[in-house]
């Protein structure tokens, strides 16, 4: 069967026309409607009365020009939603003996909103408790339906990686948002109410802790691999979807259910290396973010910040002038850079080149341009100091520690913040806060505040 063997033809159209906002809106409003009623479904003059109100709420008058339809009012316009879903194939009008007209979502109607409801809500990370369903199922005595036991342990190892995977990609999304964020504050804005909030919260901290899957993971297996190797078991269950009409013959079902018990426990051998690529995407994100943080900030004159203000430069003049690199030249900066082809012999080159023989001649070390000890000790010197201020994991645990001194916690606002570089310690901090190799957490606050001229939402340090 294919896809619109099951969907109207027209089903996808109102999703793609000029008015996809309105027409989504509507359905959205539809669907709450019809899960919050308890009835089988729900009277038409009720779904006008909530269209009504919508399209009331709105400022725009003739909304449905561009499709020849005029309206006089905002009823007209609930009634022409009502008869464009039907017409599509979202709804199911049927009419009563005393000829009131139900509105029902079709089947097929509530999945897709669903599922829609999720994304727009970004519910994708529902992984967790899975592991824990599929011990409780395999480890109760009480169900004799061993075949709609197994199947519910099929079902919810599949939910667990397709879990997993959103989460990794969910990751995924993140780092790439990063580099279209241009200032600090906007990167902190996504941390904190983007990553933070719907990816390590939600997701990655309970996969590390309370959801980690290696808890129950080895008695599962060890389950699943004895119900396999238990003949009588199988035949059990195997009789029981013949039973079900699931399958015709004894060899029919034993080949699915020993297919699912090999699926299922490959599955969950398998999820080792989703979780390795998630901590590799969530160390990529980290260093994403803390590599367009420092990329930002960076104005010293060193060698690294004049790089930078010519990226900058290039990136500001790409933006605002429509430039493409291939083919337009920036005047400023072409004298800056000398681009040539090098050839060279090496050991996969074809020709082998034939180096002769080289004596070796030792020549006295002109000890005028050698630095003296003194230079030396003091280059060493200026080296150590710098290390000192550098925004290390190290330092900025040992900042914190000595911050905190025997209090509990403390709030980043008390901390001391009089220059910029008080400020991107601050940011540091909050980065760092979520490594296992500090002795510090933090925890968000609502609240924001202003000190001088920097301002950022507050957040509690505490002492691990």
């Amino acid at each position: 069967m294919k896809l619109f063997d099951v969907l109207p033809i027209k089903f996808f159209s109102i999703l793609s026309s000029i008015n996809k906002e309105i027409y989504s809106d509507c359905l959205f409003i539809l669907y709450k409607v019809v899960n919050t009623n308890t009835s089988f479904g729900v009277d038409r003059e009720i779904v006008i009365q909530t269209f009504v109100d919508y399209f009331e709420s709105l400022e725009e008058v003739n909304i449905f020009m561009e499709e020849n339809e005029t309206m006089k009012n905002s009823r007209d316009s609930a009634n022409f939603i009502i008869r464009k879903l039907d017409e599509c194939g979202w709804i199911d009008i049927e009419t009563t003996n005393n000829y009131n007209q139900i509105i029902n979502l079709r089947d097929y109607a509530i999945s897709m909103l669903g599922t829609m409801d999720k994304i727009i809500n970004n519910e994708g990370l529902e992984y967790q408790g899975y592991v824990y369903t599929i011990f409780s199922i395999l480890f109760s005595n009480e169900s004799t339906e061993h075949n709609v036991m197994l199947e519910q342990v099929y079902e919810n190892t599949q939910r667990l990686v397709n879990g997993l995977k959103t989460l990794n990609s969910n990751i995924k999304k993140y780092i790439d948002q990063i580099t279209l964020k241009k200032t600090p504050e906007e990167i902190m804005k996504l941390h904190f109410e983007g990553y933070a909030q719907n990816i390590v919260d939600k997701g990655y901290h309970r996969l590390k802790t309370s959801d980690n899957v290696s808890k129950f993971r080895p008695r599962i297996i060890e389950r699943l691999e004895a119900i396999k190797s238990d003949k009588e078991y199988l035949e059990i269950v195997c009789k029981q979807e013949i039973e079900m009409e699931k399958y015709k013959t004894m060899d029919e079902a034993y080949d699915k259910v020993t297919m699912g018990l090999n699926d299922t426990i490959s599955a969950l051998y398998n999820i080792d290396q989703i979780i390795d690529e998630i901590d590799r995407k969530n160390f990529q994100y980290i260093r994403a973010s803390l590599s367009r943080v420092k990329y930002l900030l960076n104005n010293t004159r060193d060698l690294s910040g004049q790089i930078t203000e010519i990226l900058k430069y290039i990136s500001s003049s790409i933006e605002n002038y429509n430039l493409n690199l291939k083919e337009d030249v920036i005047l400023e900066i072409e004298e800056l850079f000398g681009l040539f082809p090098q050839n060279f012999i090496d050991g996969k080159s074809l020709y082998v080149s034939n180096e002769g023989k080289k004596d070796f001649k030792p020549q006295e070390i002109d000890k005028a341009n050698t630095a003296t000890k003194e230079q030396r000790e003091q280059k060493i010197k200026q080296l150590k100091e710098k290390n000192k201020t550098r925004m290390s994991r190290e330092n900025v645990d040992k900042f914190i520690l000595n911050a905190l001194g025997n209090n509990k916690t403390i709030n980043a606002s008390s901390l001391e913040l009089n220059e910029v570089k008080d400020y991107i310690r601050i940011i540091y901090i909050i980065i760092y806060g979520k490594s296992r190799l500090v002795h510090y957490k933090i925890k968000k606050l609502s609240n924001k505040v202003m000190i001088k001229e920097y301002s950022f939402n507050d957040f509690e340090i505490w002492r691990k």
